[in-house]
């Protein structure tokens, strides 16, 4: 009688894996894709990360990021306290216009405002005797509310990029706006009053401010960070696969239309926080168009240069890639101050040499 051979416990062999059982086997297989799985997801993430172009975890911290940070503000500190102590002291110097005296505004009179001409008899007479509306609690609200918002876009800047690249958005925009302000301000009042062009009376400036960078006062220019920081952001969160030169457009165009409403509301007669001087030929809604490609191209040419830092310091390294933010930025105002002073001559001259306005009798 021939004896079957006695069952194994440990089951069939599987063909091809020796004398191991199914369950062997399959004990096998599963611990090998358990080792596989976090590999595949740091290849997953690490795609991710390529193709995104905010990252959502801030890189480390350097010894350098730290003293850069000290460095810059300690130097625009100390700037911002010079010309606050100019302005307030010594408005000789830079022509500050007096707030309570419009009589004695020059290039451009009162008369030569774009205001003027949208005011009624009562309003003009009230600004003539009261002068600018608002006060030192308003102006101290003003500082208080931009401080407040730049402080959240840094704080929102450093978590994603890291404090280095907060750094250089928060005091590079802050100069790189603040100094763009100021030479087209002061532009208006060297060669305003009809001095050069017989239409051209002033460009504009900001008679509220408690501290100042130069002649622009030091909220506007948090505001500028506040508002270029949030608009560069969207463009990238709303289009991650668009390239920097589209992205940098799009921020750009956001942040012109945020000014379109923004303008007309704030140079109104009840707030004036900045006043216009008649000399562009196109105006819409009041507002000097200058005004919104100015918008424009300041975000675009910054974002262009800021979010071309980390190329930088992979070329070369972060202290490099600092000191060429530092440079570029001075062109970069020259750039868009030729951009704007040539099309607007183009425009006197030659495309709207009678003037238009839209709407009708803004």
């Amino acid at each position: 009688m021939r004896l079957s051979p006695e069952p194994s416990s440990r089951g069939p062999a599987i063909p091809g894996r020796g004398n191991r059982s199914r369950k062997e086997a399959e004990a096998e297989d599963a611990g090998a894709r358990l080792k596989r799985k976090p590999a595949l997801a740091q290849a997953v993430n690490t795609g991710k990360e390529k193709r995104m172009p905010h990252s959502e975890s801030a890189p480390a911290q350097t010894g350098f990021d730290v003293r850069f940070f000290r460095l810059a503000l300690g130097l625009l500190l100390t700037a911002v306290l010079s010309f606050t102590f100019l302005h307030t002291f010594l408005p000789g110097v830079l022509r500050v216009p007096r707030n309570r005296d419009p009589s004695s505004w020059v290039s451009p009179t009162l008369e030569q405002t774009c205001i003027y001409e949208r005011m009624t008899e009562a309003e003009k007479e009230k600004l003539r005797r009261d002068g600018v509306p608002g006060g030192v609690g308003e102006i101290l609200l003003y500082e208080a509310l931009s401080l407040f918002g730049a402080w959240l876009c840094f704080v929102h800047a450093r978590r994603h990029y890291g404090l280095w690249m907060a750094t250089c958005f928060l005091i590079g925009s802050f100069v790189y706006t603040g100094v763009e302000e100021s030479m087209m301000i002061m532009t208006g009042r060297l060669i305003g009053g009809g001095k050069v062009d017989p239409t051209v009376f002033g460009t504009y400036w900001f008679p509220k401010g408690a501290l100042w960078f130069i002649e622009t006062p030091v909220w506007v220019c948090l505001c500028w960070f506040l508002i270029a920081y949030s608009c560069v952001w969207v463009a990238g969160k709303v289009f991650p696969r668009m390239n920097l030169v589209g992205r940098a457009a799009v921020g750009g165009l956001i942040a012109m239309g945020i000014d379109l409403w923004e303008d007309p509301v704030l140079t109104s007669p009840e707030i004036l926080n900045w006043i216009w001087g008649k000399g562009d030929h196109l105006r819409i809604l009041g507002i000097p168009h200058g005004n919104f490609l100015g918008w424009f191209f300041l975000i675009f040419v910054f974002a262009l240069i800021w979010e071309a830092l980390p190329k930088m310091e992979k070329r070369w390294t972060r202290a490099r890639a600092s000191l060429f933010f530092v440079l570029v930025l001075p062109i970069g105002d020259l750039a868009v101050y030729a951009i704007l002073v040539t099309w607007g001559t183009l425009v006197n001259n030659v495309i709207l040499p009678q003037g238009f306005a839209f709407p009708p009798g803004w």
